[in-house]
């Protein structure tokens, strides 16, 4: 004759193990996600100047320079001549007419200001890149 107790100690046991009963609450795993692709970020030089002068630069993102101008010109950092700045903006250096060349990445948040080298007095080839929510600190060269 079988003892039951034990038998109902294994009844309860062998129902809360398995079968679709009870199973403990558990935490929703959050979905996988991965980050958002830096917006695609553009300059363009022409006769006038550069356009927009002031833009917004998510961190890490890029910026790319376009030469729509029929003059060659040198797009370095702040300040002139040191150009130590902002190094990223550097990367873009000389465009000749119809070129286009892309800034390396922006990993601090501040406002970087550039110019064109070549003509380091036009305010019109002045211009400021704000990574990472930077605010324009107004004159930057």
């Amino acid at each position: 004759m079988r003892n039951p107790i034990a038998v109902l100690v294994l009844t309860l046991v062998a129902g809360a193990c398995g079968g679709g009963g009870y199973s403990s609450p558990s935490t929703p795993s959050a979905p996988a996600t991965t980050p958002p692709a830096a917006a695609a970020l553009t300059v363009t030089i022409s006769s006038t100047g550069v356009d927009p002068r002031s833009l917004q630069v998510p961190m890490g993102g890029t910026v790319t320079f376009v030469n729509n101008d029929s003059r060659t010109h040198q797009i370095m950092s702040d300040p002139n001549p040191l150009h130590n700045d902002c190094p990223s903006i550097n990367d873009v250096s000389t465009l000749a007419p119809g070129q286009s060349r892309q800034t390396g990445s922006f990993m601090v948040a501040k406002a970087c200001g550039y110019h064109d080298h070549m003509n380091p007095d036009s305010t019109g080839l002045q211009g400021v890149l704000l990574v990472g929510g930077a605010q324009d600190p107004g004159p930057h060269y």
